[in-house]
């Protein structure tokens, strides 16, 4: 169809691929074009320009992906590639020729490329060229055309290999046929559908079963596999996030050797059947991700039990009402697991409680919960406690008014036992943790902690985050003493054991959520931590606004990144086109560039510490100083003139710094609270 050169670009000096069409492949390549254009992905091969009959792209350097691979090699690669075809399929774009030789294993992971073929949401007609499919195992008839096949023949799905018979339209679950096939060959180095002709191979991806690999993975993994595979598309995954969810979750569950999902499974070596470690216990049993404006809330239900055979895995989204933003707070979930309750700010920006049952398929707003955060469950799960206003307060959910029950200091989280004591949390200047009766009435202090105050079973211990220290500790009603329970992790909450399981407590731990087995006789953690929910964001200070809620059945709803996290940085030409990322270690908040752009000063930030710093990094090098040493929050850099300096606000005031990160700090300013702008141009 053309020739690839590999080339210079002479104006920036990098090597590119050079991809020039002949005459007839024009309108592929305009496809392509238009296809690539619209993608920004470290898992796709970047469009960096457009000519009449020629792409200029990114020059990948690396090797096709071939099988077999190691069980967490194919599994970490799979994860990339799902991340980048629910990139694509987001903006309207199936691939629709997914196979190992348009996958490339870089030292940085997986490059999806070729795009030549892929469907957008709406195309052009015309006609390709005729193909010996014997030789040739790309089917390209009709090649613009709305149901056509096209796609290389042993990684296409049966809708694609119908679609002319049908009339049916081709979606994105289409790849996740298509990836499965290349998943199968990752982990086997064999297709999964083989024949001796072209027919007969039409034949097997229609009619014969998806093959098994419960002989070298472990049995989730062969459900996953078996799933992607499913002949009827209603049947499969329905996108790839969740298809990149379960693969990690695989990856990452902890795994006695031979445990169901387990990344660590061996056939025929470890443990015997019927056994498994402590942390194998930890099943995820259900996971949803809800879509909640810019926010994404997710719930998982483990099991302390093994499952037999395999977890169950459900998801589904929730829709804020139209116009809604940011949720505030932590997402609270019944006792029994089946209601959820979480505030979002309606069209008029005025936060409510929505509740939600899991059956339901729409969720209803409580009335007189007006600028409500931070909702939790009464024990019995017919009554909410949250903050609005400055105020404790309650609600039936059955009906009826909130009732305040406190009117002291600056109240946020809350916990409710089955003894009718409410604890919760002042911030500011009175700041720790207090109880009250659920009925009203005064409140009194129980622990200088100042984190998420959280009931253990026995409605008398409680774990809370120590502000001053970072730490969780357990504290103990009537008592003013705490025990040391984890340094340094995000506020703790806890679920209670199904009967004859572990007891698990729950934090976030940098942005991942963390499992630990707790003893709940000594109040002390058993074992090591595991990662049960890997990277889900920065939506706020985690040790301030933790953003897990778990329900004693087991049901744990987190709350994802509202999008206000770190990213890559990445220039821009004027048109708004891609053109290159920087360094690794210029991530971080409010970038602000060096007068030359050389240079840039970032913030980053310890959630864990509630802390700033000022950082420069040499965007030609991607080495990083370090300016400021203050604790505290130090925060918006601006360059002095001369590019020699940067200013930012730190705990005193407006402070300065030699840029390149030698002597002492400066304070230009000592004002608490005061932001710098801007230089003048004569930089006084």
């Amino acid at each position: 169809m053309g020739e690839v050169y590999k080339a210079r670009d002479t104006r920036i000096d990098r090597i590119v691929a050079l991809k020039v069409s002949t005459a007839q492949f024009s309108e592929r390549f305009e496809r392509e074009a238009k296809t690539i254009g619209a993608l920004n992905h470290p898992n796709i091969c970047t469009l960096y320009d457009v000519g009449p009959n020629y792409l200029v792209m990114e020059y990948v350097e690396g090797a096709q992906l071939k099988g077999p691979l190691p069980l967490d090699e194919a599994l970490r690669y799979a994860a990339q590639i799902c991340a980048a075809l629910d990139h694509a399929h987001n903006k309207g774009i199936t691939h629709r020729d997914l196979k190992p030789a348009n996958i490339m294993v870089t030292k940085a992971g997986i490059k999806l490329l070729d795009f030549g073929l892929a469907k957008l949401k709406s195309v052009g007609t015309g006609q390709a060229p005729a193909t010996d499919p014997e030789n040739t195992p790309t089917l390209s008839m009709a090649l613009t055309g709305r149901n056509e096949i096209v796609g290389t023949l042993y990684y296409m799905s049966p809708e694609q290999l119908q679609a002319q018979a049908t009339g049916k339209e081709i979606d994105s679950r289409s790849d996740i046929f298509s990836f499965g096939l290349v998943l199968y060959e990752m982990l086997t180095g064999k297709r999964a559908f083989q024949g001796s002709s072209p027919a007969s191979v039409i034949a097997a991806i229609m009619e014969r079963p998806a093959p098994s690999i419960s002989d070298i993975a472990p049995p989730a993994l062969d459900r996953v596999l078996r799933k992607c595979m499913a002949k009827d598309p209603d049947e499969r995954w329905q996108t790839a996030r969740d298809l990149k969810d379960e693969l990690e979750w695989i990856a990452n569950s902890p795994s006695g050797v031979g445990s169901p999902g387990g990344a660590g499974f061996q056939p025929a070596a470890g443990l015997q059947p019927g056994q498994s470690s402590p942390l194998s216990k930890i099943a995820v049993a259900a996971a949803a991700v809800f879509a909640l404006a810019a926010v994404g809330l997710g719930i998982v239900a483990y099991r302390a039990t093994r499952p037999a055979p395999l977890p169950e895995i459900t998801r589904f989204e929730i829709h804020a009402p139209a116009g809604s933003t940011l949720p505030l707070g932590t997402p609270a979930v019944s006792p029994d697991g089946r209601t959820l309750a979480y505030a979002v700010a309606d069209k008029d920006k005025l936060s409510r409680i929505y509740v939600r049952t899991l059956d339901s398929t729409e969720p209803r707003v409580l009335p007189g919960t007006e600028g409500a955060v931070h909702p939790f469950f009464s024990p019995d799960g017919r009554s909410l406690g949250f903050v609005a206003n400055g105020k404790l307060q309650r609600i039936d959910l059955a009906g009826g008014s909130p009732r305040a029950l406190a009117d002291t200091g600056s109240p946020w989280h809350g916990s409710w036992n089955q003894n009718g004591t409410i604890l919760f949390n002042n911030s500011g200047a009175a700041a720790g943790v207090f109880q009250i009766s659920a009925n009203g009435g005064p409140a009194t202090p129980v622990l200088a902690a100042d984190g998420h105050p959280y009931f253990l079973p026995d409605g008398k211990r409680f774990l809370g985050r120590n502000a001053a220290t970072g730490k969780i500790e357990l504290g103990t009603l009537g008592s003013q003493g705490a025990k040391l329970v984890l340094d340094n992790a995000s506020s703790a909450a806890f679920a209670a054991p199904v009967p004859g399981g572990a007891t698990y407590m729950f934090f976030i731990q940098g942005s991942d959520v963390m499992a630990q087995q707790f003893n709940e006789a000594s109040g002390a953690l058993v074992g090591e931590p595991a990662a049960i929910i890997d990277n889900i964001g920065r939506v706020a200070n985690p040790a301030v606004t933790p953003t897990l809620g778990v329900s004693r059945s087991g049901t744990l709803a987190f709350q994802r990144d509202i999008g206000g996290g770190l990213g890559r940085l990445t220039w821009f030409d004027r048109s708004g086109k891609p053109l290159s990322e920087l360094p690794a270690a210029a991530v971080g908040q409010r970038p602000a560039l060096s007068p030359d752009g050389r240079f840039a000063a970032i913030v980053r930030r310890d959630f864990a510490t509630a802390t700033s710093d000022i950082w420069v990094v040499d965007l030609e090098r991607g080495a990083s100083t370090r300016l400021s040493f203050e604790k505290g929050l130090n925060n918006r850099p601006v360059w002095s003139r001369d590019g020699k300096r940067v200013t930012y606000s730190s705990a005193k005031g407006i402070t300065e710094k030699d840029a390149s990160g030698t002597g002492t700090e400066t304070l230009l300013l000592n004002s608490e609270g005061a932001i710098p702008d801007d230089w003048s141009q004569d930089g006084k």
